[in-house]
């Protein structure tokens, strides 16, 4: 039961700390805000991923040239795995030219029967 002093006061409605009246269309607003930086913040997760799947195709496709060029030069050379490699290296340094792109010309030239690799191993 209440005061004396309290008894001319308005009640609070149910729900609303301090008698302040509820307002649900400003909780539906601020519940919309975070859905959606929800679901901003996946688009740049999903943005992310795609970016890291290209590059991981890039480098298992230069990896698989890079290993193909390596196994044409041990055959023709008649090498080991690390000396083609370096051969690989050494043409691309002196073409400055990423040993990948070296590699998918050198494969695809063997494929033609034209590029060779003009470098001697290295010891």
């Amino acid at each position: 039961m209440p005061s004396d002093e309290t008894a001319s006061l308005p009640e609070a409605p149910t729900g609303a700390p301090g008698g302040a009246p509820p307002f649900p269309a400003r909780d539906h607003a601020v519940t919309l805000m975070d859905a959606m930086r929800a679901v901003l913040a996946m688009i740049d997760d999903m943005e992310a991923l795609r970016t890291e799947n290209r590059q991981l195709k890039e480098a298992l496709e230069g990896r698989a040239l890079i290993e193909r060029a390596k196994g044409i030069l041990m055959a023709r050379r008649g090498c080991d795995e690390a000396t083609a490699f370096r051969m690989l290296v050494a043409l691309s340094r002196k073409q400055h030219r990423k040993v990948r792109a070296v590699a998918a010309d050198f494969a695809e030239g063997v494929g033609t029967g034209g590029m060779d690799v003009g470098v001697h191993p290295l010891t």
